[in-house]
């Protein structure tokens, strides 16, 4: 009452409005309006709305320094909050608006663990700047320009347009592929992720969220009540179908542990296996992310992979997903979205394939395990040139990643050699994306169909090349990649899902003599000391599990 409220809307239903507004980054400047939108839905459908913020931070602005090590522990500081302001208030649902990397899985975790009725809220997709120009170019527009490659105005030109608007990155980076599993999850309105950020229907879509909850509510549907082994499985199969980032190896796990489900990484790779990429979408692609949305967005997907999915499961419209699916048929849905690729002259099978015709015969991630890798590593081999789909190389060792980015730039690094970056696992360092190295091989016309990067970190959405991460164990806690040694031979075989060292000094061993090896290391290793030893880094490390489970907090 000493706020805004009247006291009949101390009788009303109470809705919970929780974004990432703020000036953090341009994937959330934007969200202040679509909350607005939101709460405006909830009043014309008899509610009261309260409005929460806990501002996300930005992977792109964290790149290449510290404080990348605390964007994935923001993850689980988000969740916490948005669990706070739920339960702390006496609210009947909740709403979460957010569009990017961090926030949107901390929301769905918040979600899942949580017993209200709730609808996430995707925030939508960033425009083009000029000649498709996105934000994953600067980094290599930069390194021209230090080489004198590049004029420094071109990079400023760069700087200008490569965000003009809002949104999520314009590409299939984290962002846009877990706005893709809010939708594919059943949690998000059919046909809401990746809506370009400069559509007023976006706000239209945010004023019918804000309607939809209240429907919950009074129906008794939670989030509990869609969230089953199915939905899971349903997501699974739309990444793969999407070529989605490797970061959706630790976000699904995160949020399906909140319900008690526990994901294991090789049904990603079964299910992986099983459902082909039928996409062409940056950065393995052609096509931003924004033109998924024009094709018919993640319902789309879903009709030419419908045969596999489960399409019995119930949905946040209170609905099956085969029922959602054929409302949008029967409806004007199609042939709205793509009325949009006429702007470009392009044709809905030039952004979405069948599945017998697909972009990738496989989906878009494989799941490596051997005796360097034994709870798994991760890899989107779409995104791999086939002649490095299987190689052996010997491995140069860096303990953290500005020394593998110098001597990349420096040419250190020789055609054939597989870089190893260690001590950037979970509880190291916060898991920190090697996207700046891993951008300087690709864009190295000498190593990129040659050379591998190899990790127990992760990697941006944005990612192309041989680019394996999430190597479990970590190397912190003993994982055998803090027993590598320069000059191993590493051998990678994709096809066979194998990630093993076989080799030392350049030359073979068998496999009985390199565990030897290897013991024997192992009794001489000691952990480096932490990186981070105070703060809210020092909670992280204690509590947080593998990479390989989700790196939540336990």
């Amino acid at each position: 009452m000493g706020m805004d409220w009247t006291f009949a809307d101390l009788s009303k239903p109470q809705v919970l409005i929780e974004s990432v507004a703020g000036s953090s980054h341009p994937g959330s400047f934007h969200l202040d309006s679509l909350v607005e939108a939101v709460s405006r839905g909830v009043a014309e459908a008899g509610g009261k709305s309260g409005r929460f913020t806990t501002t996300d931070v930005c992977d792109g602005i964290s790149q290449a320094h510290l404080g990348m090590d605390y964007i994935l522990i923001s993850r689980e500081m988000i969740a916490n909050m948005t669990e706070i302001h739920m339960l702390a208030s006496p609210y009947d649902c909740l709403v979460t608006v957010s569009s990017c990397d961090k926030s949107i899985p901390a929301h769905l975790m918040a979600i899942a663990r949580l017993t209200f009725p709730a609808i996430p809220l995707p925030g939508g997709t960033m425009s083009n700047g000029p000649n498709f120009l996105a934000s994953d170019a600067l980094w290599h527009m930069g390194d021209q320009v230090a080489k004198g490659e590049l004029p420094v105005e071109e990079l400023y030109l760069g700087q200008q347009f490569a965000c003009p608007n809002c949104g999520a990155c314009q590409f299939m980076g984290t962002a846009s592929t877990m706005q893709s599993m809010s939708e594919a999850l059943g949690l998000a309105l059919p046909g809401t992720a990746l809506i370009p950020s400069s559509l007023a229907l976006l706000k239209r879509k945010a004023i019918e969220v804000g309607k939809q909850v209240l429907k919950l509510l009074e129906a008794g549907i939670t989030p509990r009540d869609i969230l089953t082994q199915k939905a899971f499985e349903n997501a699974i199969m739309v990444h793969s179908a999407i070529a989605g980032s490797t970061n959706a190896m630790l976000h699904l796990p995160a949020i399906a542990h909140e319900v008690g489900i526990e994901l294991d990484a090789s049904l990603f790779d079964e299910l992986h296996r099983k459902i082909p990429v039928i996409t062409n979408l940056k950065s393995r692609g052609d096509f931003p992310a924004e033109h998924l949305w024009f094709a018919g967005g993640i319902p789309a997907v879903m009709e030419e992979i419908k045969d596999y999915l489960h399409l019995d499961v119930l949905t946040v419209t209170g609905k099956t997903l085969g029922e959602n699916l054929e409302e949008l048929r029967k409806g004007r849905f199609y042939e709205e979205t793509r009325k949009f690729l006429a702007n470009y002259a392009l044709k809905k099978e030039d952004i979405i394939a069948t599945f017998e015709n697909p972009f990738f015969k496989e989906g878009g991630l494989a799941v490596l395990k051997g005796n360097l890798a034994p709870e798994g590593a991760v890899v989107k081999h779409s995104a791999v040139v086939p002649e490095m789909h299987v190689h052996t190389g010997e491995a140069l060792v860096f303990d953290c990643e500005e020394e593998a980015t110098e001597a990349i730039l420096s040419g250190k690094v020789r055609p054939g050699n597989i870089i190893v970056i260690r001590y950037e696992g979970p509880q190291s360092a916060g898991m920190p994306e090697m996207y700046h190295p891993a951008s300087a091989i690709a864009e190295n016309p000498e190593l990129n169909s040659s050379t591998a990067i190899i990790t127990d970190g992760r990697y941006s959405g944005a990612t192309k090349g041989p680019a394996i991460g999430h190597v479990s164990p970590e190397a912190i806690v003993g994982g055998p990649i803090a027993l590598v040694e320069e000059g191993d031979l590493i051998s990678i075989d994709i096809p066979s899902r194998r990630l093993d060292l076989v080799g030392v000094k350049g030359k073979r061993v068998e496999a009985d003599e390199m565990a030897k090896i290897l013991s024997k290391r192992r009794e001489n290793w000691q952990p480096p000391k932490p990186r981070h030893n105070k703060g809210v880094f020092k909670q992280y490390s204690r509590s947080v599990v593998s990479a390989m489970k989700g790196a939540y907090l336990e």
